[in-house]
């Protein structure tokens, strides 16, 4: 492989499970991550409405373009930098060096993956990359034809509640939870739906990429079924399985703070996905089958390929 550019990219959803997905293959020996979970490279237009913090190119002009949260976060990832370089973790402080003062273009991106020349594979996982549009998927498949690409689903219903949920414990969203009305105007804005729109995400990438290069994996699968879950995922990535200790199972990783949804809430989300659900099962199968009014059990969920959770995926007509 070329060591100094990503073999796969995860590239959603949002709540979802990436982060638990990260979790694993960080520790798995074979795979080279950087050390920040979300890079946001194809993303960083301010036209996307997500992390911008790779928006200004120029090292010299990021200190004026940065918005006072995204200084904040940089000024962590600084201490950072220090820290490793205290404790002579040379090469993660050299990589933070190149995250924190790089030009950001494509030579700056794949060069926070020269580190990986003794991994079979490497990658990072951007969820923001779901809501890209198809000029920048384009921009992925100029990078690396042969890229391998890993969505994680989940019950959009579930997805959205916990986005909202997220955002406001993040201070992301204004929104008021004590409120029905507040909580469906936040469901209804563009960064809120765009990330749950399965058929818009799946189209977009098949333009690009041939469907073999695509694995579909199930946020439910973490609960259920977290060794088959992974086993599918290192045979897609083409590494060794993990051992079965090695998975961290049920173990969520930022999770939102539990809140029963609103009744109001959960008709208008019902009305909202109940015919996206509908078609993502048909076409899909497997824990789809079990999202929120589909009637059916987790017995009934039928192996697909190495794992129940995975299917390679068809080309999806919404």
């Amino acid at each position: 492989m070329n060591n100094n550019k990503p073999t796969f990219l995860g590239i959603g959803a949002h709540k979802a499970g990436t982060s638990w997905l990260y979790k694993q293959l960080i520790g798995h020996p074979e795979v080279y991550m950087p050390p920040k979970k979300e890079i946001h490279f194809f993303d960083r237009s301010p036209r996307y409405l997500s992390p911008n913090t790779l928006a200004e190119s120029s090292p010299l002009l990021r200190p004026f373009k940065l918005e006072p949260r995204d200084i904040r976060k940089m000024s962590v990832d600084f201490m950072r930098m220090v820290k490793c370089a205290l404790t002579t973790d040379f090469e993660r402080a050299e990589w933070y060096q190149k995250w924190l003062f790089g030009y950001y273009d494509e030579d700056w991106y794949t060069s926070l993956f020269h580190q990986s020349a003794r991994y079979n594979t490497c990658g990072e996982i951007s969820p923001s990359y779901s809501i890209l549009e198809s000029q920048d998927i384009a921009r992925i498949k100029a990078l690396n034809p042969d890229m391998k690409l890993i969505l994680m689903l989940r019950d959009p219903i579930d997805r959205a509640w916990s986005n909202i949920r997220f955002g406001s414990d993040r201070g992301r969203l204004d929104v008021n939870l004590e409120s029905p009305d507040d909580i469906i105007e936040a469901l209804q804005q563009p960064k809120v739906v765009l990330r749950g729109d399965y058929e818009r995400t799946l189209n977009n990438y098949l333009e690009h990429f041939d469907s073999s290069q695509v694995l579909v994996c199930f946020y439910e699968a973490i609960k259920h079924d977290p060794v088959g879950l992974m086993a599918g995922v290192t045979a897609f990535l083409g590494i060794s399985a993990f051992a079965e200790g090695n998975i961290s199972y049920q173990k969520r990783v930022n999770a939102s703070k539990p809140r029963p949804m609103p009744r109001v809430v959960k008709d208008y989300l019902l009305e909202t996905y109940a015919p996206k659900v509908e078609r993502i099962a048909e076409t899909l199968g497997s824990y789809a089958n079990i999202w929120e009014g589909m009637n059916t059990s987790l017995d009934n969920i039928q192996p697909s390929g190495a794992a129940r959770d995975l299917q390679m995926l068809p080309t999806l007509h919404p």
